[in-house]
């Protein structure tokens, strides 16, 4: 019994000079409101947790304002027991980005610090005009019975007339107001 018992505390010891240090990221939310908001690939129907802009050059952006790598998205509201949608009703979104505005003005979507510099996130609603920062997208109608998909597209766009490498990423908060 003894014997088991040191080689164990042997063992345990050993083991910690061969430990690494980590972290380990954790992502969720806790949703309010009655009606559930599914982020979907509007070409597949299947459910988004990200939109993949994808990788651009600089020589993409050769002025102040040009755009690439748009990216279309849905917003998904379905009627159900917890989502009830009345007959005539339509529906806004207001995106607000977590790293602040961008361009002039600031009613682009800032990026992340540190990565991608000179470049900015985009939103443009079903008729293809920008849904500033903090504004209301133009309105959606709502069914009653079926799931309405409200189409948005992403993109970057230039604020700088230099584009630096780097990761081009950003987190955006959304409100979705009914009508």
């Amino acid at each position: 019994m003894k014997k088991t018992l040191i080689s164990l505390a042997l063992g345990l010891a050993s083991t910690s000079a061969f430990a690494y240090d980590g972290s380990i990221n954790f992502y969720g939310q806790v949703k309010g409101g009655t009606c559930p908001i599914e982020i979907i690939d509007p070409v597949s129907g299947s459910p988004l947790s990200r939109i993949q802009l994808g990788n651009v050059t600089p020589a993409q952006f050769p002025s102040v304002g040009s755009e690439a790598a748009a990216r279309p998205f849905s917003m998904r509201i379905t009627p159900g027991a917890s989502c009830t949608v009345a007959a005539g009703e339509s529906a806004t979104v207001a995106f607000t980005p977590l790293y602040g505005g961008a361009g002039t003005g600031g009613t682009l979507y800032g990026l992340k610090p540190g990565g991608a510099t000179g470049l900015a996130l985009a939103i443009k609603d079903r008729t293809g005009a920008l849904v500033d920062n903090g504004a209301d997208s133009t309105a959606y109608p709502l069914s009653e019975t079926d799931p309405t998909d409200m189409l948005f597209t992403a993109l970057y766009k230039s604020t700088a007339a230099t584009i630096g490498a780097g990761v081009a990423e950003t987190d955006i908060s959304f409100l979705v107001s009914v009508n």
